[in-house]
């Protein structure tokens, strides 16, 4: 069986077992408390607008992060979660260190040992936070420190925007200055970045083809 075949096998596995166990949440809770499952016209309404919002959402994440994740990255980002935050970036970042190339079996392993890392080093991150909270509560509260925190996404994306945006600017302008026009049009799409993310990527994909067909890059 080869690597991708291996890779393949495991990851479904994986998957469905973290189906499983997040099915399994709401089920415990209803057996701990006695509480048998509601299904009103309100829980098909609300289901009806989480699915129409997440699910277009998670197929485009799919199609656009897995060429930069590879198989096995792609795996463990989507069943630890935080891919935007932190494992896009740590697989950017580690590529551009490596100076590998997407799609190559060197960019495979590159990717899968830094999200594999940002997956452990994140639950040694949250054990310790668990555990420290309350003696760090008033540290971080502290009037100081908090605007630092809430700038934090912000310069670790400007830094990787920009890296990239200078990289390639004829393709990174175009749904940069759309993104940036559109939310300064439309203010209320800050809610839905995860969205807007997906929907610039799509867009730098078709134009980064029509530039490429026409021999522009």
């Amino acid at each position: 069986m080869s690597y991708d075949a291996k890779t393949h096998r495991v990851g479904r596995i994986s998957m469905a077992l973290m189906m499983a166990l997040l099915l399994l949440s709401p089920c415990l809770v209803c057996l701990v408390f006695q509480e048998p499952f509601h299904f009103t016209p309100g829980y098909w309404t609300a289901l009806g607008a989480i699915l129409v919002q997440f699910v277009p959402s998670g197929v485009l994440e799919v199609i656009t992060y897995s060429p930069m994740l590879g198989t096995g990255g792609t795996y463990i980002a989507f069943i630890t979660g935080n891919l935007v935050n932190l494992k896009i970036p740590c697989a950017m970042n580690a590529r551009a260190i490596a100076g590998t190339k997407v799609g190559t079996e060197e960019n495979e392993i590159i990717s899968t040992i830094a999200v594999s890392t940002s997956a452990i080093v994140t639950t040694l991150v949250i054990a310790v936070g668990v555990l420290a909270i309350t003696p760090l509560t008033p540290l971080l509260e502290n009037p100081v420190l908090t605007p630092a925190f809430k700038t934090v996404v912000y310069a670790l994306f400007g830094a990787m925007g920009w890296t990239y945006l200078t990289k390639y600017p004829v393709i990174a302008i175009v749904p940069w200055a759309l993104g940036a026009v559109l939310f300064f049009l439309i203010p209320a799409l800050t809610g839905s970045v995860s969205i807007m993310v997906v929907v610039l990527a799509v867009i730098a994909m078709v134009y980064g083809q029509v530039l490429y067909r026409r021999k522009k890059v």
